[in-house]
């Protein structure tokens, strides 16, 4: 991984860094990736702070990742004096892979999970994660589109989801329906090892995590990841063009990598 990013000054004193969590209380931390999200950040906090309430075994941390918005200044508002819901955050835009991995150094839950910070996978799935994480190391979240959501999404933007779903078979021998979903949760030591070992810091990180923990031998399992109905209808920011040939080119950079023994 890169050096650790710079925090900016102006929202150091408890929002700069997790604070530390004792393992023997158990419970959960989700880690929210947000950036340039104050449009949405109000509504996804109040949605956070009614679960945290209501679950006291879940901590939630959101990563600013370099964000030029409001996000930042939402969140040193709202989370003053906050326990259980705290926020990293990173002055200039490292990639979500990297604001995950950031985040993943300072837990010390026994259950770590990412989710979307526009929330678009609702926070019932904490509990689905949790489960399943009984008997995995590893939980994917994976979609499967309705007969609703094929009509509300683009024709191109399917056929390049299962082109590049069919190139991680191939190219990287992963067995999984969806890689993709920002919806994934590990047994605490499970992360450590995964994220510790990452290269990669844009949206093919999903990719090359999962490799590395097949090629430890984690217990990996998936289950149904619904899309909120919100999110739908959100326009992506993604390039529906020059990403699937980054993305191409990761599949190979993480091929590689592995060849020099960089995930040993």
């Amino acid at each position: 991984m890169p050096p650790s990013p710079a925090i900016s000054p102006d929202l150091a004193g408890g929002l700069a860094e997790v604070k530390p969590l004792n393992p023997e209380l158990g419970g959960i931390t989700v880690v929210l990736p947000v950036y340039n999200e104050a449009a949405t950040l109000d509504a996804t906090l109040d949605a956070v702070f009614a679960f945290a309430g209501e679950h006291h075994g879940a901590r939630f941390v959101f990563v600013s990742d370099g964000a030029t918005d409001e996000t930042n200044a939402i969140l040193a508002r709202r989370l003053q004096g906050q326990d259980r819901v705290t926020a990293l955050i990173h002055e200039h835009n490292r990639g979500k892979g990297y604001a995950i991995a950031y985040a993943m150094e300072r837990i010390r839950t026994p259950l770590v999970m990412f989710m979307d910070g526009d929330l678009a996978y609702g926070l019932d799935h904490i509990g689905e994660i949790e489960a399943a994480l009984r008997t995995a190391d590893a939980v994917i979240g994976s979609r499967k589109e309705s007969p609703e959501e094929r009509r509300n999404t683009r024709k191109f933007r399917r056929l390049s989801g299962w082109c590049f779903n069919r190139l991680v078979r191939v190219g990287l021998g992963l067995p999984f329906a969806d890689t993709q979903a920002g919806l994934k949760g590990f047994r605490l030591p499970a992360a450590k090892a995964i994220f510790s070992r990452l290269r990669l810091t844009g949206f093919a990180f999903d990719v090359e995590a999962l490799f590395i923990a097949r090629r430890l031998g984690l217990r990996i399992t998936e289950i149904p990841a619904r899309v909120s109905r919100s999110h739908r209808k959100k326009p992506s920011n993604v390039s529906m063009w020059r990403e699937p040939v980054r993305m191409a080119g990761n599949l190979l950079q993480i091929r590689w990598n592995a060849l020099c023994g960089k995930y040993r």
